[in-house]
């Protein structure tokens, strides 16, 4: 359940971290403009946008970082490697099965299906 919280955080801060990213602006005037031109230059100012959105900007990535390395932490739960084989072949044949693996001596006489014998080996 944590782990879902951490996950649903790093989407949140990844959108947030995008949106900061395009909203400055750079030496091509970048996508700042698209919020309505002169409104976006009064909301924050000409200054204080600068700096508002680069402060943003490194807390996100601050807060995108750390949130990774928790999640990261979080995933790490398995202590010995296992093979996928092996865990197949357990959960086949379980220690305290109460179904035997092998069929006991003359499973087939019981019932009126024939008994097919083993193939022999090729020579």
């Amino acid at each position: 359940m944590f782990y879902g919280i951490l996950i649903g955080l790093q989407m949140l801060i990844s959108v947030l971290l995008v949106v900061s990213i395009l909203l400055q602006s750079s030496k091509g005037g970048g996508l700042a403009g698209i919020a309505g031109g002169a409104m976006s230059s009064s909301l924050f100012g000409g200054r204080t946008a600068a700096s508002f959105l680069s402060k943003a900007t490194a807390i996100l990535a601050a807060l995108f970082m750390l949130n990774c390395l928790g999640m990261a932490v979080l995933s790490t739960t398995t202590t010995a490697p296992t093979s996928v084989t092996q865990q197949a072949t357990q959960q086949a044949n379980p220690a305290n099965s109460p179904v035997p693996a092998t069929p006991p001596e003359g499973a087939g006489s019981d019932n009126n299906a024939p008994v097919i014998p083993a193939p022999e080996p090729a020579r």
